[in-house]
């Protein structure tokens, strides 16, 4: 019995992202093929690899964790023998640095999708304020880094230009008149910079009731109603929300997300590295079903 590589990683997809529709949409199959594949797998241990409710792939079987790991030791190599007969096989290595938040988008599956496809590429990547990214990416400390700038401000190449706004749990309700509680990333990031700046300007009170360079803890703070926090509108998903400015809420500028090279600019795995994030980036757009307040 011979187990078929697309099935596996289509697979191993399924079991990274827990969802038939978005491996469907990673592998470039319909939904029907990716479940018709993982149905011959199936088959093939006759046994089922996935836990499902109402058609909802909820956890994998002790099968399917036992066969998962196998699957990715399989692709590994296979994709590693494909690596090493092409004359076109793109190899290296690259330092990267990018902001908290790129955590709070598909960072990780762009990631995870651009070593699927560059096996040979090896990743060294560092999360950090923007302030710092930018500074020492000037020093050549990356070999590319992601940060946000004022908007014309020119100090890298713009992936993406983003609307800031107020955001805060469901049942978070501002007081025009109580100073402003705020949950914030540290200093150095160009979120707290701006909602500083726009309060300040605005004569708004405001402390600092949570401040983590998680993005996790910080939504979760805003979800328990710890205060209110500053993100790109693409980043506000449910349970958070837009808070709309008034209420001596000041309105928020747009930013723009920008990338630099260090001083290996040359190097093909970097611009390769570099282009495909930008154009993940500017084909995630806007979240959808965000809620406001």
């Amino acid at each position: 019995m011979n187990f078929d590589i697309d099935c596996l990683r289509s697979f191993v997809v399924v079991a990274d992202s827990m969802s038939v529709s978005r491996a469907a949409d990673s592998v470039g199959r319909s939904q029907s093929t990716v479940s018709q594949q993982i149905a011959k797998l199936e088959t093939q241990v006759g046994k089922g690899l996935l836990v499902r409710r109402k058609g909802r792939v909820i956890e994998l079987t002790s099968e399917g964790g036992k066969l998962l790991e196998f699957a990715r030791r399989i692709l590994k190599l296979n994709d590693e023998a494909y690596a090493s007969m092409s004359d076109d096989v793109l190899m290296g290595s690259v330092r990267l640095g990018v902001p908290y938040d790129f955590f709070g988008r598909n960072f990780a599956t762009w990631l995870a999708q651009f070593k699927n496809k560059h096996p040979m590429v090896g990743l060294e990547i560092e999360a950090n304020q923007s302030e710092n990214l930018m500074k020492r990416s000037a020093r050549g400390e990356f070999d590319l880094a992601f940060f946000k700038q004022p908007t014309g401000a020119k100090n890298g190449i713009v992936a993406l230009r983003e609307q800031l706004v107020w955001a805060s749990g469901p049942n978070y309700s501002p007081d025009a008149l109580n100073s402003l509680p705020l949950i914030l990333f540290p200093e150095g990031c160009a979120y707290r910079r701006f909602a500083v700046a726009a309060l300040k300007e605005s004569g708004r009170d405001w402390h600092l009731s949570f401040v983590s360079p998680s993005f996790e803890c910080l939504k979760s703070a805003a979800v328990e109603g710890l205060g209110i926090t500053v993100l790109a509108r693409a980043l506000v998903t449910p349970p958070l929300r837009v808070v709309r400015h008034g209420l001596r809420l000041p309105h928020l500028p747009s930013v723009e997300l920008v990338y630099s090279y260090g001083r290996r600019s040359n190097s093909r795995v970097v611009s390769e590295l570099a282009n495909y994030l930008a154009d993940s980036l500017t084909d995630s757009g806007p979240a959808s079903a965000i809620g406001s307040a």
